[in-house]
């Protein structure tokens, strides 16, 4: 039997349950940015964790249900850097530590988006996320959801936990430039030949 071709399309359940992550996303930000007490706290973490299992959920039944698509290879990821950013935008509010960390996000990010196009219009693939881009929002998510569900957490060990997101961003940061590079020049390489 054939396997069908899902890359053109748009509604499909993995992109759905992305579009159901950006609504958590907005839901998350409104929820802590108005916490008053002990139970707020618990309901943001409780937000965040459903987005974090919609988004392993996703891409599992993406890949085993054959409905990877163009769409969703954006889709997906936007997801993802909109939950991160809205989180840390959150958490500034209690961490001022976290401004750093936004701002390096926030870098990353411009490039990333800018060289992803450059890749696309260049070479007319788009190449997903790499296994350091994976590592990376489990360590996001896994820092934030601390600092969340601690809400006392003593400020020494707050920062370093936005240290290490700091570090995983910037590595993630360079592994991606040193990809971009390598595909933009394995495909003027080609282009020769």
């Amino acid at each position: 039997m054939k396997e069908k071709d899902n890359s053109k399309k748009i509604i499909t359940i993995p992109n759905v349950l992305s579009l159901f992550r950006l609504i958590l996303a907005v839901v998350f930000l409104v929820v802590y940015l108005q916490v008053k007490d002990q139970k707020g706290y618990y309901i943001a973490f409780g937000i965040l964790v459903l987005s974090a299992i919609t988004d392993v959920i996703d891409g599992k039944i993406a890949r085993h249900f054959h409905m990877v698509s163009d769409f969703g290879k954006i889709l997906d990821p936007f997801a993802d850097k909109l939950t991160q950013g809205f989180v840390m935008l959150a958490l500034v509010s209690r961490y001022p530590a976290m401004v750093i960390e936004v701002g390096i996000f926030v870098m990353k990010e411009a490039y990333m988006s800018f060289m992803e196009l450059k890749v696309i219009s260049t070479t007319g693939k788009n190449n997903g996320a790499l296994w350091f881009g994976k590592l990376n929002t489990v360590i996001l998510y896994g820092t934030s959801m601390i600092l969340i569900l601690f809400y006392n957490i003593p400020v020494v060990l707050a920062n370093i936990l936005i240290g290490v997101c700091c570090i995983s961003i910037l590595f993630c940061f360079y592994k991606y430039h040193r990809e971009f590079l390598r595909i933009l020049a394995e495909h003027a390489k080609n282009k020769e030949q």
